[in-house]
């Protein structure tokens, strides 16, 4: 049998004098393995360990309405609608569709604006007042001091559009939810009138005067 060497235990009996070498080989090359795995597991790279870290974001936006004018943002639209004599030559009225384009064509862009709502709806809400002449208040019969009308909202939306009237002689404003978004780009707000007229049988004088006033209401809110 043969030692780890390649000394026979024949060899070490025969040769008694070389099992003190021996012996301190065998210590040396225990050592230098020793030395050899100590190195090894210095040299090798520890076992890779994944670090992970999350940052959590949170944000809110706010439901709300606002009017948009290229870069500026308002909570207003309007303009002063100037609609010049009300009477045709002999005193009445003047017919309602002359009227109705004499708002539109005075009225311009400031009847019209751009609203947007961050909300999925919104309610909207018209409401018209006459225009009255406080000189003229008491006109007996025959006489007027007070002209109706209706006034339309056009409301575009993403998809479709709403029409909301209210008359002037309605006991309330008009309400009600769009049923949807308004539309993000472009005007979606036009203003309109129609049925211009005096009220009893339709053919009264108007009063004169230079203080006949009226307006329209109208609001949008989120929903």
């Amino acid at each position: 049998m043969s030692s780890p060497d390649g000394w026979s235990n024949r060899d070490l009996i025969e040769a008694p004098g070389q099992s003190g070498k021996l012996l301190r080989k065998k210590t040396m090359k225990k050592i230098a393995l020793i030395a050899m795995t100590a190195a090894a597991a210095i040299a090798s790279p520890a076992m890779a360990q994944t670090v992970t870290g999350t940052i959590n974001i949170t944000g809110s936006v706010a439901a709300k309405c606002m009017v948009v004018s290229g870069t500026a943002v308002s909570s207003t639209f309007g303009t002063n609608v100037a609609m010049g004599e009300l009477s045709q030559a002999d005193g009445t009225l003047k017919d309602s569709a002359t009227l109705a384009s004499t708002f539109n064509s005075v009225g311009g862009t400031g009847i019209a604006a751009h609203v947007v709502c961050t909300s999925a709806d919104a309610t909207v809400t018209v409401d018209a007042d006459p225009l009255v002449s406080a000189s003229g208040a008491g006109a007996p019969t025959g006489y007027s001091n007070t002209v109706s009308y209706q006034a339309d909202v056009t409301f575009t939306k993403t998809t479709g559009s709403s029409l909301v009237s209210n008359d002037t002689t309605a006991a309330a404003a008009t309400s009600q939810a769009l049923g949807g978004r308004l539309a993000a780009s472009g005007t979606n707000v036009v203003v309109a009138t129609s049925n211009w007229r005096t009220l009893g049988t339709g053919d009264e004088l108007l009063t004169s005067g230079t203080d006949y006033s009226g307006k329209i209401v109208v609001t949008v809110s989120p929903l």
